[in-house]
Order: C-alpha cells, then structure tokens, then sequence
C-alpha cells in the first residue's frame, strides 16, 4: 500500500476512535450519526434516494443501516403514495434527541474543531487566525484527493450550521468563519 492510502486510513480511523465512545453513549456511529445529522438538516424528513447521494455510499448500504436505525427506533420509513420506488426517512423522537445531543457535544461545543486544530497546529492550537490556513490548505488537499477518486457524495459539512433541523441547538462556538453554526 502506499503510505498516504495508509496515512489516510490510518488517520481516519483515529477520528473514529476519538468520538466512539461519545457517540456510543448515545447508541450511534460515526455513520449512524451522519445519517441522522442529514435528516435533521432536512428538517427531519428526507429521501432515502437522497441520504444514499449526500453519503455517497450504495442503495444496498443505506437501506441497511436505515434498517439497523429502525430497529433502535431512531427512524421510520414510509413508501411514498404517488411512487412506491420512493421511500421518505422521518427522525423519531428519539433520533431526533439522539442526533441533537451528539451534535451539541461534538460539533456546537468546539470539542471537533479543537481536535482538528491540535492535530494540524499542535504547536498553534490555540490561535484560530494560525489555524486557518493549515485547515483549508488540509481540506483542499483532501478535496483534491476526492475528485481524483471520483467521490460522490455530496454531503458537505465543515460547520455545523442552524439549518431547519437544527434550529433550537444554542450557539455555543462559532468556528472559523463569519458564520455561526
């Protein structure tokens, strides 16, 4: 293998490890968790059809984990009237509950971003003007290296915004840019 492919494993699965144990006090994955982060941004209801473009994973993979998610009572799935091919995602209570509490610890309290700075700038962590650069210089290598490869996913979320689905989260940090969450 070559030592970036390793690299890049390597440092993802690191990122899973960091946020595992959070997450699985609230009985999600990493996937199980962008999955219902989708929803939420949608207000709660979104395509399956969509949720397998915005994670650019296969029908087959979707249907499953929406499967597993049903069976935790996080989603409900129901066949459109009009198209029986269509199926629309619908966030229970609980998933909603479950998606808004790991999005506050990981994403609104700046406990990711801190990790993404003091990985990339150990040394100027603490200095968000320092960070700046080496984040986006680190995300256009990697936005480079998903076009190369033909990624399809169009799930796109450096912040956390106050998008519909999340609407009543506080803003607790506001991130690198103009923009709150």
């Amino acid at each position: 293998m070559n030592v970036i492919f390793f690299g890049l494993k390597r440092a993802f699965h690191g990122t899973l490890r960091v946020t595992r144990r959070a997450l699985a006090r609230l009985g999600l994955t990493a996937a199980r968790f962008d999955m219902l982060y989708i929803a939420a941004k949608e207000g709660g209801t979104v395509l399956q059809r969509d949720l397998q473009r915005a994670l650019g994973v296969a029908s087959t993979t979707v249907s499953r984990m929406l499967a597993s998610l049903e069976e935790l009572g996080l989603v409900e799935r129901d066949v459109w009237e009009n198209d029986h091919r269509r199926r629309t995602v619908t966030l229970t209570k609980a998933g909603r509950r479950s998606v808004f509490k790991a999005a506050r610890w990981l994403i609104h309290t700046g406990n990711v971003q801190l990790m993404v700075d003091s990985g990339l700038s150990p040394d100027q962590w603490h200095d968000p003007k320092a960070c700046r650069p080496v984040i986006a210089q680190f995300d256009g290598s990697l936005r480079f290296l998903r076009h190369a490869y033909r990624d399809v996913a169009t799930l796109h979320y450096p912040y956390a915004d106050h998008g519909r689905g999340f609407r009543d989260l506080p803003i607790v940090w506001r991130g690198f840019t103009e923009s709150a969450y």
